[in-house]
C-alpha cells in the first residue's frame, strides 16, 4: 500500500510537491515515458523513494482500455446458469484479445459492490448484482467506465443492458399449462430478484386473466436452488393438501427438486401432477422424466453483453448506450401432460 511513516495514503500529488515539479511529470518517469531529462528524473525518483510511493496500476490499466480486462460482477455464481453466462462471456473475451476477471458480491451492500468495482483496474464492466442502484452507477458512469446490465434496463451515456423478456417466457408457460387443463398450478417461486419478481407476476397474471384464484398454500419458496425447492415440496407433502394439477418453477433446478421430492412420495410426473421449468439448462433434457421448460438464451445474453462492453470501450468518448431484449420460448419434453380428471 502507498504510505508514509504516520500511514497517510501517498499520491502522485505528493510525489509531485515533493520534486517540485508538474504531475505529468511525475506520471512521465513512472511509466517509463521518455520525455524527461536525466536530472528531473532523478528528482521525481528521490521523491518517489523518500515517500515509499507506489504508482496505481489500476489507474494506468484505465487508460490502456482494450488491453486490459474486462470484468463481470454478480451476485452469485450458484448454478449452471451462471457457469453458461460466465463461459460465453470468456469466449468473446478471448475472441477480442482481452482478459476476463469474476467477482461475486454475496450479498454485498450497493456501496460496496460501488468500491469493489471502482478499485477493480477493469477496463469495462458487465453487471448482474442488483444491489448496485442509482446513485452509485451514476458514480460509476462518472469516472468514465463503461457499463453493461444484465437483466436489468438501464441505458444512458456508457451504459447499455441486454435482457430477458423473463414475463413473455414465463407467460408462455403458463398459457401451455392451463392450455393443456390445469386449473390448480403451484409456483415454486426464485429470488426476489428481476428474473424471479417477472416470472411470479406472469404466474400470477395468468391466473388471475383465467379468473382462477391465488391460492397462497401452492406458493412455495425454492430461491432457485434445487435443495431448498426439495425441501420445500417435502414440506408441502407433509401437509396433507391436496396436489395441485401442475406445478411452474422459477427455474431448472428448482423443478428437480420438485420433481425428487415428488418420486419420493410415489406421486409421479406426469401422470399425477405436472412440472414445468425454466432455463433449459443442460441437464434438464436428463432428468427422469425429461423436463418441460422455457429457454433461457443465457449463452447469447453473455455474448450480447460483451459485445455491446467491447462496443462502449472502443468509442473515444462518451459513447451512447443501448438496451436489447431477448425473447425466450418453450421446449416441450415428458414432464407435462393433458388433466385427466
Amino acid at each position: 500500500m502507498n504510505g508514509q511513516a504516520g500511514g497517510d495514503i501517498v499520491t502522485i500529488h505528493d510525489v509531485a510537491r515533493e520534486a517540485g515539479v508538474s504531475i505529468s511529470t511525475v506520471s512521465n518517469v513512472v511509466n517509463g515515458v521518455n520525455k524527461v531529462s536525466p536530472r528531473t528524473r532523478k528528482k521525481v525518483l528521490r521523491a518517489v523513494h523518500l515517500l515509499n510511493y507506489i504508482p496505481n496500476v489500476n489507474a494506468r490499466m484505465l487508460k490502456t482500455r482494450r488491453c486490459n480486462t474486462i470484468g463481470l460482477f454478480v451476485s452469485s455464481i450458484q448454478g449452471e446458469y451462471y457457469t453458461l453466462l460466465a463461459q460465453a462471456i470468456h469466449r468473446e473475451c478471448i475472441r477480442a484479445g482481452v482478459q476476463m476477471s469474476i467477482h461475486v458480491g454475496n450479498n454485498s451492500t450497493g456501496e460496496e459492490v460501488y468500491a469493489v468495482i471502482a478499485s477493480s483496474g477493469v477496463a469495462g464492466a458487465i453487471i448482474m448484482d442488483e444491489a448496485l442502484d442509482g446513485p452509485w452507477v451514476e458514480r460509476l458512469r462518472l469516472r468514465g467506465l463503461p457499463l453493461v446490465f444484465i437483466d436489468r434496463e438501464l441505458v444512458g451515456p456508457l451504459i447499455s443492458s441486454v435482457i430477458i423478456d423473463n414475463y413473455r417466457g414465463a407467460k408462455q408457460a403458463m398459457d401451455y399449462l392451463l392450455g393443456l387443463g390445469h386449473r390448480r398450478i403451484g409456483f415454486i417461486r426464485g429470488l426476489d430478484n428481476r428474473d424471479g419478481q417477472d416470472r411470479y407476476r406472469a404466474y400470477r397474471d395468468s391466473l388471475r386473466a383465467r379468473a382462477l384464484p391465488l391460492e397462497t398454500a401452492y406458493i412455495l419458496q425454492g430461491f432457485f436452488e434445487y435443495e431448498i425447492a426439495y425441501r420445500a415440496v417435502r414440506g408441502f407433502l407433509d401437509g396433507g393438501l391436496t396436489l395441485p394439477d401442475a406445478f411452474f418453477c422459477a427455474n431448472d433446478e428448482t423443478a428437480w427438486g420438485c420433481i425428487r421430492a415428488l418420486a419420493e412420495r410415489g406421486i409421479k410426473v406426469p401422470k399425477d401432477l405436472s412440472v414445468m421449468g425454466f432455463d433449459n439448462i443442460v441437464m434438464s433434457a436428463y432428468y427422469t422424466p425429461p423436463l418441460s421448460t422455457v429457454i433461457n438464451p443465457v449463452t447469447e445474453l453473455g455474448t450480447r453483453a460483451t459485445q455491446e462492453l467491447l462496443r462502449l470501450m472502443d468509442s473515444p468518448h462518451a459513447a451512447p448506450g443501448r438496451g436489447r431484449t431477448l425473447m425466450p420460448e418453450m421446449v416441450l419434453r415428458a414432464s407435462c401432460a393433458e388433466r385427466t380428471a
